[in-house]
């Protein structure tokens, strides 16, 4: 087996396992695995295992008893973005949940995979989930069991991660320390959270609480991660390795500087379809941020889309002003700035999104960029943000992108 990894602009990081029959000589790079996908010289392929709770693994699903036609989704927010379903054949009942099989807590690690002709296969990972759903169904001809599961996130927002007393961090306190001490926390059965190592990017370090952070009993773990990633300005996810990231948000939004994941062309075949929904009475390009100031003032951010080459520009329609953020997490005015420009640049991200089919390319991740040329509405090489990604588990080799064209994102992103 030969390992190969790709950093992504997102953040999010792109893991290759080669499984071969005969031993190959060097890796295939990205060039080639990009030139198998234009010229569709591959069957997709699947896989899905159960891991212990350290997350190794303990064993793969046999492919013979998964039922074709599951989903995968990835969706760009913070917390939750990764989901997978699928159905299991059970006709001897090996798979009824109970607490040695598919019970509560139960880790799983997808990976999708493009075999060759030459019977090699690469794997790309694309995430360790969590179940949080599991029916068992019998009936005329075939028993089943449907399983759902959410990323690791799910475990600091569901019941899991429920507050039992009131939990307050004080002001001042190292950002760093308060996350490693949520990930390790005890669940109640002797085991923590999380115990891999989460990403903590360098620019963070040495950060403390500005202001209090206090929650009542029956709030989250969750709510906590999302507000310590609001005060550090950043965005915080699990990626496909399964580890958790917090990176800042002006990095991973600038977007004129990334580099395209790939290139579709519409008059080529690449694209199934291509149309636009302009909802024009949701159309947002400015956002107002307000916080409170250690002394009680009032801390204030306002980001306009003011691009003149984007046609959601105030100067082109005028001010479409979305709903007011006040976050006592804001204390200075840097950090509502900061806020206000990442809240304008989502926004637009989801009011201005298309979705096309296209061929499976595990590539591809959300908050990155690819690129389209097609003649019918003038694109020659745009650029757009990958929003969703979506595709079943089946040989039908189809992929669902949610996109966004980087014209419609503010200049100063």
């Amino acid at each position: 087996m030969v390992i190969n990894s790709l950093s992504l602009s997102s953040g999010d990081i792109n893991v290759l396992e080669i499984d071969n029959h005969n031993y190959l000589n060097t890796s295939v790079n990205i060039k080639d695995l990009q030139n198998i996908i234009e010229n569709n010289w591959y069957v997709p392929r699947f896989r899905i295992f159960v891991l212990y709770h350290d997350e190794t693994v303990s064993y793969e699903i046999p492919q013979d008893d998964i039922v074709v036609g599951g989903s995968y989704s990835e969706n760009y927010q913070n917390g939750q973005r990764r989901s997978l379903s699928f159905s299991l054949y059970n006709d001897d009942g090996k798979y009824n949940p109970n607490i040695n099989i598919f019970w509560a807590g139960t880790r799983l690690r997808l990976d999708v995979g493009l075999e060759l002709n030459s019977g090699d296969v690469i794997w790309v990972k694309k995430g360790v989930f969590v179940i949080d759903q599991i029916n068992p169904i019998q009936q005329s001809g075939n028993n089943l069991v449907q399983i759902s599961a959410n990323d690791k996130f799910g475990l600091f927002e569901n019941k899991t991660g429920t507050l039992e007393d009131t939990y307050e961090i004080p002001e001042g306190s190292e950002i760093e320390q308060i996350i490693s001490g949520i990930l390790l926390s005890d669940m109640g059965n002797g085991q923590s959270f999380d115990t891999r190592k989460f990403i903590y990017h360098s620019s963070f370090k040495g950060k403390k609480t500005q202001v209090i952070i206090s929650k009542s009993a029956g709030e989250t773990f969750g709510s906590i991660l999302l507000e310590l990633a609001t005060q550090l300005s950043a965005e915080i996810f699990y990626n496909s390795e399964g580890m958790l990231n917090i990176i800042p948000t002006d990095e991973v939004s600038l977007d004129n500087n990334k580099p395209l994941l790939y290139h579709y062309d519409i008059e080529e075949g690449d694209v199934d379809s291509l149309g636009f929904n302009f909802n024009m009475n949701e159309i947002v390009n400015r956002v107002i941020v307000i916080g409170v100031s250690k002394t009680g003032g009032v801390c204030k951010a306002i980001a306009v889309n003011d691009d003149v080459s984007s046609p959601l520009c105030y100067q082109r329609i005028g001010y479409r002003t979305g709903s007011i953020i006040n976050d006592s997490n804001i204390t200075t005015n840097y950090l509502a700035e900061e806020r206000a420009a990442y809240e304008l640049r989502r926004t637009l991200i989801m009011q201005s999104a298309t979705n096309i089919n296209v061929n499976i390319n595990p590539l591809l991740s959300v908050n990155n960029l690819i690129s389209l040329t097609g003649e019918f509405f003038e694109l020659k090489q745009e650029r757009f943000l990958i929003q969703g990604i979506s595709f079943s588990l089946d040989y039908s080799n189809i992929m669902s992108i949610s996109l966004s064209n980087i014209k419609n994102l503010p200049g100063i992103m």
